[in-house]
């Protein structure tokens, strides 16, 4: 006998089997809620049944048998809840990592194409200064394309490896601002990014990533009709850590997903995304030894990131 229990594709998961000889019951008869899992038969089979009365009856008898049951029916519930979601993260995320590495694979020689034409171009045009950071921004997206796709695949495999050095935040700043400024070239929105001379121990490749989400999310988050939609990105020196606040002014994170906002696979309101950017963002920090929390209203949202300054 099989025990399993439907996916939200329509699927069936199997939980544990049951041979002969065993005993198996549907929670449902102390709970009164419907089946938490369905029974097939992978053999042919002979089963004997106990009513539900004679059941109650004798749970009913016993009082403290009763309330042993009845906690310990609830928790196997709960459990069998959080098996199923633990399962069903695991298989997405190993899915993202088998599609991301299929895709670093099939982009690998058109990015190498590219670098090469850009190379060639700027050796052409090596008086056109305009010409020289065109194509030196087109080689640092192919970098940054290829480092988003690298951070996704170990993010699925549970790898967040890091190279560490001591990283300017002026300069930091500077560079996701030359990546980012057609893209963020809002008329409703302003970037406003201060370091203020500050620097921080990490991996400048993995903590642009961390703004890019952040910033990007932020962005997305601001009301089109907003006439008056700012995102402040400060950094402070707080003696042995430095820290960054991103803030917006937009409508503030829902209350839906508040308390799991850093999980995977969590999103609101987007009809596109993955909802594995702010997953990624705290696998980053975490992988620093920092830390990262939130404030949020309806008049807007502060991530507040703490970054040691140096090993």
């Amino acid at each position: 006998m099989a025990f399993t229990k439907k996916r939200p594709d329509g699927s069936h998961h199997t939980i544990s089997l049951s041979s002969a000889g065993n005993f198996f019951g549907e929670v449902g008869v102390f709970t009164g809620e419907l089946r938490a899992l369905g029974a097939y038969a992978e053999a042919p089979t002979t089963i004997g049944r106990l009513p539900e009365s004679a059941v109650k009856k004798i749970v009913a008898e016993t009082e403290p048998v009763r309330l042993i049951l009845e906690g310990m029916v609830h928790h196997l519930k709960s459990t069998t809840s959080h098996y199923m979601d633990e399962v069903l993260r695991t298989e997405k995320l190993a899915l993202v990592g088998t599609m991301m590495s299929s895709i670093l694979h099939d982009f690998k020689n058109p990015f190498s194409t590219i670098s090469l034409a850009t190379m060639l171009l700027e050796q052409r045009f090596a008086d056109d200064p305009k010409a020289v950071s065109l194509c030196r921004n087109i080689d640092s997206q192919i970098v940054r394309m290829t480092n988003m796709a690298n951070d996704l695949a170990a993010f699925a495999r549970g790898d967040q490896q890091i190279n560490t050095s001591k990283v300017s935040l002026d300069q930091l700043f500077a560079h996701f601002k030359e990546l980012n400024e057609p893209y963020f070239n809002h008329k409703s929105i302003k970037l406003e990014m201060n370091a203020n001379g500050t620097s921080v121990h990490g991996d400048a490749g993995k903590l642009l990533r961390v703004l890019q989400n952040l910033i990007g999310n932020s962005i997305e988050a601001i009301r089109p009709s907003q006439a008056d939609g700012i995102v402040q990105v400060i950094a402070s020196d707080m003696g042995a850590n430095t820290l960054i606040t991103i803030r917006d002014n937009g409508p503030g994170i829902t209350e839906a997903i508040v308390n799991n906002f850093f999980d995977p696979f969590v999103t609101y309101g987007k009809t596109g995304g993955t909802g594995l950017s702010t997953a990624i963002v705290k696998s980053i920090i975490d992988a620093h030894n920092g830390s990262i929390d939130f404030d949020s209203s309806p008049k807007g949202t502060s991530f507040n990131i703490c970054l040691p300054k140096s090993h």
